[in-house]
């Protein structure tokens, strides 16, 4: 007959007696609903324990040897199953020392078959309930650290594309990348390819040769390749060898895997954007350099006007002062000399206006391209990203 309170425990119990009667009877009352095993010593009952442990322990007190007390002190180094001692001295110094021994309960012999079982299932019970929340507590600790773990990887990644973003050279996106794996307490090794160079960078620093020559060989290895805790990972401009890949953990492991493969393939988006920077930068050089040869030509072309409409006064002014000197030795009347003079300063004065006319748009025209220049310009370079 089952317990009626206690229907569906089960499990192995482990009677351990000296007393062949007692170790008899007590099989007797527990086997309708439990496994039971029957144990004569301290000594054998350990044995059978670490060979295989019972979900619970019904052990007598006073056995030759090794008493009760001492083989629970025992038995407790390596196991926290329930255990109860079957005792017939009823003193409360005996159930203190029951209990100071690592004991859970304690009952009193004879023993009564429903007290008995009783004890038993609600030992084997709560034990099995205190499993339960302990794989439920263990569940949500590894369910936060795994979140916790994966808030923190994202954030590796965010920073590591905010970074990236304004690097301008090959070598400035390895080391965002190697510092990137590094915060995932990983060593790597990087190599960064354009068509102009190929950089190679470690977590360590400078990589040995043995290190570049396996970095050159996995371009050919596929797009991701593992072997024990290696992987290798491969884009076309970035190659990325991870040393210490987390074995214990597979889920771990596989976060990982896909975190370093972001990484490579953000990495190589990111080599086209170094290279528009560089191109970029070489175009805005060549630019500023442009702007800075028109403006040095302009500026000569200004002057040089400027100094042609000065000397053009001063030879006219001297063809003037020249005829006038030739009235003495012509023999001219003073009227033919005051219309000749007349005659010529109306010319010079039309030659004036008109070079005066053109060298005002010449400099107002070079004056409007050297301000263009000089405002398109104010900071004195040019950057397009």
């Amino acid at each position: 007959m089952r317990n009626n309170n206690w229907p569906d425990v089960t499990g192995r119990v482990l009677v351990v007696d000296d007393d062949k009667i007692t170790r008899i009877l007590h099989r007797t009352l527990l086997s309708n609903q439990f496994d039971v095993e029957t144990a004569s010593s301290g000594e054998e009952a350990l044995k059978m324990c670490q060979e295989r442990l019972p979900d619970l322990i019904l052990l007598d007190v006073i056995m030759p040897d090794m008493d009760g007390y001492k083989t629970c002190m025992q038995i407790r180094e390596f196991t926290d199953i329930p255990i109860i001692f079957a005792t017939g001295n009823e003193t409360l110094e005996e159930h203190m020392a029951a209990f100071d021994a690592g004991g859970d309960d304690i009952i009193t012999k004879p023993v009564t078959k429903e007290i008995l079982l009783r004890k038993i299932s609600r030992a084997i019970a709560r034990k099995h309930e205190t499993h339960n929340l302990q794989s439920e507590k263990n569940s949500l600790q590894n369910m936060a650290m795994n979140f916790l773990s994966a808030v923190g990887e994202s954030g590796v990644l965010q920073q590591f594309m905010q970074a990236s973003l304004i690097c301008g050279t090959p070598r400035d996106l390895g080391n965002q990348l190697v510092e990137a794996i590094k915060n995932f307490g990983l060593e790597c090794s990087v190599l960064i390819r354009d068509s102009n160079e190929e950089v190679i960078l470690t977590s360590h620093n400078n990589p040995s040769e043995i290190e570049k020559a396996i970095l050159l060989q996995s371009t050919g290895m596929g797009r991701i390749f593992q072997f024990k805790q290696k992987i290798v990972v491969n884009y076309d401009h970035v190659s990325v060898i991870v040393n210490n890949m987390p074995m214990d953990d597979d889920e771990k492991s596989g976060r990982v895997r896909d975190n370093i493969t972001m990484l490579a393939e953000m990495t190589d988006s990111l080599c086209d954007n170094v290279l528009m920077r560089q191109t970029s930068h070489s175009l805005a050089e060549q630019f500023q350099i442009a702007m800075s040869n028109s403006y040095s030509t302009l500026e000569t072309l200004r002057e040089l006007n400027q100094r042609a409409q000065v000397d053009t006064r001063i030879l006219l002014q001297e063809l003037v002062d020249n005829v006038e000197k030739t009235f003495t030795w012509l023999g001219t009347s003073r009227n033919q000399e005051k219309m000749i003079s007349e005659t010529m300063f109306v010319s010079v004065d039309k030659i004036l206006a008109l070079l005066e006319s053109a060298g005002s748009q010449s400099d107002e025209t070079l004056n409007e391209a050297l301000n263009c220049l000089r405002n398109g310009n104010t900071e004195g370079t040019v950057d397009l990203f």
